[in-house]
């Protein structure tokens, strides 16, 4: 049930290659995307638009059924600002039930795809809004014969499409080796010439031990080039197979073909798919990151006594005055006079008595000792 206030179109960006767009040429086109390792048959239906790329797609997956929000505001509006179309996506997920149409942490049994994805009654409401017309019916009313082998697009289509060169590679040797001519008697007749040659004596005016390998040499030099044999060259016969497996990848998909349009196209859509889903599983992270940030200011806000507001300046202002607490005072030295430490049991009257001792001893020793110097 609607209850939220719908944000208005941008219906200044109204897709203008609508009014001319004949709906009986349109088709949809089926391919197989492999996502997290599942397989999901998805339609596409091609709408043209005026942007540089010239088209959009507008998506349908076919486990659930749902069609993609996101691809059909852009097919609609396709030069909408970004804000516009995250204000229809939040206003569609307030006002509708989206279960069971895409993977959630709630709905794992389901592969989650990038983008919003509503049911066909919801997607014929909100296509019939942003003036899609006969197309939006085109998507929805589309069913996939069950018993067709629709192609796959992504990282095993690359892997098959690899896998053939390979093996027209390792084949190619085994033809080359088949068109190489075996050896017959008549082109081994000019060996049995040449052992003769070898094995006839040396001359006599030669007596030098390296006599014996001379005429060797000479007649290797000598003997005729074996011209009459029609040996084709390795490099032509590579050539030649090589052509050959040119022209059948050429057979199987030719260049500026429909096949070979329908493969980049699914590329395309399976690389934005992926892009998409990558965008938006961050974009959920940071927001729960914002979600546990605000439980935990609130969380102490309740713990410190106060509102949430409140809570992140008084944790500051303690913080400041832990820090005031912890702060090292460093003192200057004291500059003075420095005091020498004396012996305070000496009085003055007996360092006197003793002095008086000293000098009594030093002349009695001084009367007793001039005497004897004469």
């Amino acid at each position: 049930m609607i209850t939220a206030t719908r944000p208005p179109l941008p219906v200044r960006h109204q897709n203008s290659l609508l009014k001319d767009l004949d709906t009986r040429s349109v088709v949809v086109k089926y391919q197989i995307l492999n996502c997290q390792g599942t397989d999901i048959l998805v339609g596409r239906l091609k709408v043209d638009t005026p942007t540089p790329s010239g088209h959009a797609f507008i998506l349908r997956r076919f486990d659930t059924g749902a069609v993609s929000l996101t691809t059909l505001f852009r097919a609609a509006f396709p030069t909408a600002p970004e804000d516009a179309e995250k204000r229809e996506v939040q206003w569609v997920k307030d006002s509708y039930d989206l279960t069971g149409n895409n993977g959630s942490s709630k709905e794992t049994n389901i592969t989650r795809l990038a983008g919003t994805w509503v049911s066909p009654t919801v997607a014929v409401e909100l296509g019939t809004a942003y003036s899609l017309g006969d197309l939006i019916h085109s998507i929805v009313d589309a069913k996939p014969d069950p018993a067709a082998n629709y192609r796959r697009s992504g990282n095993k289509a690359k892997d098959s499409a690899s896998a053939a060169p390979t093996s027209s590679a390792s084949a190619a040797p085994s033809s080359v080796s088949r068109a190489l001519p075996t050896s017959s008697p008549a082109h081994a007749s000019p060996n049995p010439a040449k052992r003769r040659k070898e094995s006839s004596p040396a001359p006599a005016s030669a007596p030098a031990p390296v006599t014996p390998l001379a005429p060797r040499r000479s007649t290797r030099t000598k003997s005729p080039n074996p011209k009459s044999a029609p040996m084709p060259s390795l490099t032509s016969v590579t050539k030649s197979a090589t052509k050959k497996a040119t022209r059948r990848e050429a057979v199987v998909t030719p260049e500026g073909s429909d096949e070979t349009a329908v493969d980049e196209e699914g590329d395309v859509i399976e690389e934005s798919v992926g892009t998409e889903l990558r965008e938006q599983d961050l974009a959920e992270q940071r927001d729960m990151i914002e979600s546990l940030k605000a439980q935990r200011d609130k969380a102490l806000a309740v713990k410190h006594g106060g509102n949430a507001v409140d809570a992140p300046a008084k944790l500051k202002r303690a913080r400041e005055d832990e820090s005031n607490k912890l702060e090292f005072e460093f003192k200057e030295p004291e500059i003075g006079e420095r005091v020498i430490a004396t012996n305070r049991r000496i009085t003055p009257s007996q360092k006197s008595f003793v002095w008086g001792v000293v000098a009594f001893a030093f002349g009695m020793g001084a009367v007793s000792f001039l005497p004897n110097l004469f």
